[in-house]
């Protein structure tokens, strides 16, 4: 019992490690935990990516969705109604797509703004609606191309995104 006493006293004071005092950190020790700083600070980055990858699929869809009610809006409208780039009439659905005071803008919502705003970011809507060239020059091919573009500007990094979808429109009526 005395001897085990006094080597105990002649190693030195033991700290709650199991270690002594004068003792410092393996190469093991260290490669350890700096493996499993390592994987935390990946698996942080992958997380923080994911999330940037969901904000841009995000607005991509609202982009989508926006374009498509546009092409929907044409879509129902009479040919003659549309309205072109060219004439300057105030009412066509051009004309309405174009500014966010016609009479159908009201708190409810209903028409059609050139901006939307979403969350933090604000998607400005452009139609463009000019005739499509006739193959016979003395008449009209009655056919109109529509061109919807949707832009906006990242939020991770400012750069701005365009989304643009074409469609033509028959005169059917």
């Amino acid at each position: 019992m005395l001897n085990c006493l006094m080597s105990i006293a002649v190693r030195g004071p033991v700290l709650g490690s199991g270690r002594s005092a004068g003792r410092g950190l393996t190469f093991v020790e260290i490669l350890v935990a700096t493996l499993l700083l390592a994987m935390v600070f990946a698996i942080g980055w992958t997380i923080s990516s994911a999330f940037l990858g969901v904000r841009k699929v995000r607005d991509y869809e609202v982009a989508v969705a926006l374009a498509t009610q546009a092409i929907e809006a044409v879509r129902a409208a009479r040919h003659r109604e549309l309205g072109s780039d060219k004439d300057g009439r105030k009412d066509t659905l051009l004309a309405d797509f174009s500014s966010a005071g016609q009479p159908f803008d009201d708190e409810a919502g209903e028409g059609f703004v050139p901006v939307v705003k979403v969350g933090a970011v604000e998607f400005k809507r452009e139609i463009f609606i000019s005739d499509a060239p006739s193959l016979l020059e003395p008449l009209p091919s009655g056919l109109k191309v529509i061109r919807v573009v949707i832009s906006w500007k990242a939020v991770e990094d400012g750069a701005p995104v365009v989304f643009e979808a074409v469609t033509t429109h028959a005169d059917l009526w």
